[in-house]
């Protein structure tokens, strides 16, 4: 939904435009862009496959992980984190619902990265009255949200997203969703004795380096670049992309 008739847009054109000029094979695609007098219509790349969200818990997907699969879908979403960070975006909700496999190649995309953009500056513009919409961080996943934007309702950040990031793998890489709790305020209360999620001790010791995600320190959290270098060197690149960089 748009603001008030004869609203200036034009910060919504602006952030949308920076995300139909990006362009990366991990991320799904802003392809058009329409605007009616209530709505913008945003059109985004089709991507045939299933959720990871799917893949990981529904036993009739179409997806079936094998192999080194699970590393490969990680070193997927770390490229495309890299990527968007890069351009000085944040995903906002990174979570396995949010990222698509494709079918029959496996190739992870990341999907949702420049909508908490869009729709943070669209709820600006609309004023005051919208803002108990949850958007950005507070309209995350609390599963998947790190602890400062939970207990602090600090805004989203780079550390934010990478958090986000270290949940998601541990559900790929254990099966576990990453914390074993019903409702949100559980989840406050783990975190606030820094209790660590419960689907970390499930991790092999191989990818120990992956658990640095989900610190309670921000500033400690690895990068996506450092992600990306740490799952390449234990990967089998040339067969799965045919060449190695």
């Amino acid at each position: 939904m748009c603001g008030q008739q004869g609203m200036e847009d034009s910060d919504i054109h602006h952030e949308i435009n920076v995300s139909l000029r990006l362009s990366h094979p991990n991320i799904v695609r802003l392809m058009a862009v329409a605007r009616t007098e209530s709505c913008f219509l945003l059109a985004a790349e089709y991507i045939h496959g299933a959720t990871l969200q799917q893949v990981l818990h529904t036993d009739s997907c179409l997806v079936k992980l094998e192999g080194d699969d699970a590393g490969f879908i990680s070193l997927d979403l770390s490229m495309a984190v890299e990527y968007i960070h890069a351009q000085r975006i944040i995903h906002q909700d990174i979570k396995p619902a949010n990222v698509m496999v494709h079918h029959p190649s496996k190739k992870a995309v990341l999907t949702d990265w420049g909508m908490a953009n869009i729709r943070d500056t669209v709820m600006l513009r609309q004023g005051s009255k919208f803002t108990a919409q949850a958007t950005g961080p507070a309209g995350g996943t609390y599963l998947y949200m790190a602890p400062e934007c939970i207990l602090m309702f600090e805004e989203a950040s780079f550390q934010t997203d990478m958090w986000s990031l270290g949940a998601t793998y541990l559900e790929i890489l254990t099966g576990s969703a990453p914390w074993m709790v019903k409702k949100q305020r559980e989840l406050a209360a783990l975190m606030a004795t820094k209790t660590p999620p419960h689907a970390l001790s499930h991790l092999s010791d191989k990818n120990s380096f992956l658990g640095g995600l989900v610190s309670y320190d921000p500033d400690s959290r690895p990068s996506a670049s450092d992600v990306v270098k740490f799952l390449k060197s234990g990967l089998d690149l040339t067969s799965r992309y045919g060449y190695k960089w």
